[in-house]
């Protein structure tokens, strides 16, 4: 069974909420470029007040990390994606294809291998098995991007990703990649819970200011979430 890290919610308000969850946006280099960063919803559930249902909400993410790309096309085009999920018109046909492979961070220790690159492929979409590239800062993985030819609306996207448990695959944190291009990226194992109904793969506003920070990286598997009557959060680990 795959490691995980979980995120406990309590709901100490007096109302029904909804809450979300979202990854830290990873850092990425791509041929030099500043690239628009984009993410996703994870995860997403109403939540009854604790103190009259007793009731919470169990967030949880593989610990394993996975490189992800996905291209949506209209039924006509066959390359038209509308980044905002949410909006897309419920009048065109659409299709889409993704793909996911577990990747491994590059080592701090120079010289020590690890599977932390995949190649990117087109048509059909796909990404290969992890191997070995050496050159990449600590941290980040790396994804070889093909030639291909962008249209007015980018098609395509690739970065962090997780498995559902339905199977599948949701983009946490992702770039519109330069054609021909080398794309590190470099993820946290830090996530937040906000407040709002935004359903899993839903590409979602990156605001962390009144969400509740869980910081994985400190060692913690576990972290409970605590919604105040005066709408700010609490959150602990252990």
């Amino acid at each position: 069974m795959t490691s995980q890290y979980s995120i406990i919610i309590k709901n100490m308000s007096g109302q029904t909420m909804s809450f979300y969850a979202f990854q830290k946006q990873a850092a990425f280099a791509n041929g030099g470029s500043v690239a628009a960063i984009l993410s996703s919803s994870l995860a997403c559930g109403n939540l009854a007040p604790n103190a009259s249902s007793g009731a919470q909400l169990d967030f949880s993410f593989d610990v394993q990390n996975y490189v992800g790309a996905k291209s949506t096309a209209t039924a006509s085009s066959q390359v038209k994606f509308n980044a905002s999920l949410s909006m897309v018109s419920a009048k065109t046909a659409s299709s889409s294809a993704a793909a996911v492979q577990p990747i491994d961070l590059t080592a701090s220790t120079p010289g020590q291998p690890t599977g932390n690159s995949s190649v990117l492929s087109i048509d059909p979409l796909g990404l290969s098995a992890a191997t070995y590239q050496s050159g990449l800062p600590a941290g980040a993985f790396g994804i070889q991007v093909p030639s291909f030819t962008p249209v007015p609306m980018p098609q395509l996207y690739c970065g962090c990703a997780a498995i559902n448990q339905d199977g599948s695959i949701t983009l946490s944190s992702f770039i519109a990649p330069l054609p021909n291009s080398q794309v590190n990226c470099t993820p946290a194992a830090i996530f937040y819970v906000g407040t709002g109904n935004h359903p899993v793969g839903q590409t979602v506003t990156y605001a962390t200011a009144q969400a509740a920070e869980c910081d994985f990286t400190t060692g913690y598997r576990v972290i409970t979430v605590q919604y105040n009557s005066d709408g700010s959060f609490t959150a602990k680990g252990g």
